[in-house]
């Protein structure tokens, strides 16, 4: 991925945040992907609960478990040092692609699986970013329900969302980055570059977990 990318991404979803914040949280990131060494327990990687079994959307081998242990590793790394309540990695599973399966997550447990429809983009941020390919911030969720821009109580549980769909350059969304504070405007410019930084870094262990050749499906680096 070029540095041209940070460039792409801020201009494709009309973002003015400095590129050289972006570029370095998008090295940061990659950084702890390549050199984390984290151990963490199979069962956290591979999970089942009563809504996914993971094995079921991606192939459990030795490559795919490296991508997630990268996957988690980052948003753990990010999630760490920004206030928030909750953050998710979803993919749109290979052979289901109207559906967000959760990948990674750090803070409070949310949705776990959602379809990707009209009706659950007015529900759910994240879907609505799915669906369109467009980042999304919501700076007090509370005028969004009055407005009608959102649907559902369930998003009463934090006042700040950020959705920011992770792609290929081609504008292929492979997955969601999703993130929510308790607070009101939690999304300043400093907290943008950290997830626009990490979720460029994404793209490259969700192309493997999606089995996508990057270079053969947009010709060229992102």
């Amino acid at each position: 991925m070029s540095d041209l990318s940070v460039r792409d991404y801020l201009q494709t979803q009309g973002l003015k945040l400095p590129e050289d914040d972006v570029r370095v949280a998008q090295v940061a990131a990659r950084f702890v992907m390549a050199s984390g060494n984290a151990a963490i327990e199979r069962a956290l990687l591979w999970y089942v609960n009563d809504d996914v079994v993971l094995a079921e959307h991606i192939s459990e081998n030795e490559q795919n478990e490296v991508a997630l242990k990268q996957v988690f590793m980052a948003l753990d790394s990010v999630f760490e040092r920004t206030v928030v309540k909750s953050a998710v990695v979803y993919a749109l599973a290979p052979g289901e692609l109207t559906y967000l399966v959760r990948l990674a997550q750090q803070g409070e447990v949310i949705e776990q699986k959602v379809s990707v429809d009209e009706e659950n983009g007015w529900h759910y941020l994240f879907a609505r970013s799915a669906q369109t390919g467009w980042l999304n911030v919501v700076d007090d969720a509370e005028h969004w329900l009055e407005q009608g821009e959102l649907k559902g109580l369930h998003n009463m549980r934090c006042l700040s969302q950020m959705s920011l769909p992770i792609c290929l350059p081609s504008g292929r969304v492979l997955g969601v980055l999703h993130v929510e504070a308790e607070q009101k405007s939690a999304f300043d410019d400093a907290a943008q570059a950290e997830w626009v930084g990490l979720a460029l870094a994404l793209v490259e262990p969700l192309s493997v977990l999606l089995n996508m050749d990057n270079q053969t499906e947009d010709n060229g680096d992102m």
